[in-house]
């Protein structure tokens, strides 16, 4: 496992907020609106601090379409709003922490917005992201990314970045995000594994493809009883769990990040979905963190880890007028919850 615990000290609307003794698989409960997918973009800030383009996709998460810069302002616990005509505006400090691998990790980060001109005198808002990591005995290590249009950020080598990606609701429903996990996938050298994965799904898929054929990108599936078909003419259920095999091909010996694990899969068959993801993830040796709103979707997960009660635990969130509670139970507790009539939503 490579995340044991995580802390949200500060960051978005959530304030201190622990999950203590997270397991290979960890689901955060909870209605809308209760920090859920804060959690996760919590999770992989600090397991990847200094890699400008995990902060583009948690500033993305939400929302593709949103200027960069307000994603990522609004990553940072400020109140105050983007409005830079009267100068320079800075957040308040974000803090992430928790035991990571071996070694209790710490990121904190401030960010500083201010206007900014071109050669052509263009306007344009630039955003400096100052991050600082400390680790057991190591001294702090900082690094800076400068976030604008028409420059990239520097990549930070001071801190060892883990594998970590996020399979968001609408993950499986952009051919676009697909083929570029299957591309990341054969460039480096996973793609063998991506298409073992997704057997655990559908056994008669013999591989996968990216087609550019009449000027379009596409996903290829070789398929027994099918042939060779775009992924496209499958439904949800199978898009979803290509979307789960690449994204779990690519987070080998990391960790995998999956905001509402029930997406795109009937009820009647999540026990079956969920039991092949678990053994899926322990082959390709991947720590699971997801969320849920759906109480199937629970009832599916005990369904599926009935004979491995340590492999599970899921933490309930609720916010309050005060803050967040949150509520620890491990698999025992939930399948005795369940037969009791708890809703743990």
């Amino acid at each position: 496992m490579i995340l044991h615990n995580l802390r949200v000290e500060n960051f978005r609307g959530m304030t201190n907020v622990h999950f203590n003794g997270l397991a290979p698989l960890s689901i955060v409960v909870g209605s809308n609106n209760a920090g859920k997918s804060t959690a996760l973009e919590a999770a992989t800030l600090l397991l990847r601090p200094f890699d400008p383009s995990q902060w583009v996709q948690v500033a993305k998460h939400r929302d593709i379409d949103m200027n960069l810069v307000d994603g990522l302002w609004s990553l940072f616990p400020t109140d105050t709003p983007l409005y830079l005509e009267d100068g320079p505006k800075q957040t308040r400090p974000l803090r992430v922490s928790g035991r990571v691998s071996n070694a209790e990790r710490e990121l904190t980060a401030e960010a500083i917005a201010s206007l900014s001109w071109d050669a052509e005198s263009d306007q344009e808002v630039t955003l400096d992201v100052r991050a600082t990591v400390k680790a057991d005995g190591h001294e702090p290590k900082r690094h800076k990314m400068e976030f604008r249009h028409k420059s990239r950020a520097e990549f930070g080598t001071d801190v060892f970045l883990f594998r970590a990606f996020t399979v968001t609701p609408a993950t499986h429903r952009s051919t676009s995000l697909l083929v570029d996990h299957l591309s990341n996938a054969i460039d480096d050298g996973q793609k063998g594994l991506a298409v073992d994965l997704l057997k655990r799904f559908d056994e008669d898929v013999v591989d996968l493809d990216v087609s550019t054929s009449r000027g379009r990108y596409a996903v290829r599936v070789t398929h027994k009883s099918r042939g060779v078909v775009d992924l496209a003419s499958f439904g949800d259920g199978m898009r979803r769990a290509t979307a789960l095999a690449l994204s779990l091909a690519r987070a080998h010996g990391g960790l995998l990040l999956i905001d509402e694990i029930e997406t795109g899969i009937h009820p009647t068959i999540l026990p079956d979905i969920l039991s092949r993801l678990l053994v899926a993830a322990e082959e390709a040796d991947v720590q699971l963190l997801a969320t849920t709103h759906s109480l199937e979707a629970i009832d599916g997960l005990l369904a599926a880890t009935m004979d491995r009660p340590d492999s599970t635990v899921a933490f309930y969130v609720k916010k309050t007028k005060d803050g967040h509670v949150v509520r620890r139970y491990d698999q025992p507790t939930l399948v005795s919850h369940r037969e009791a009539g708890l809703d743990l939503r």
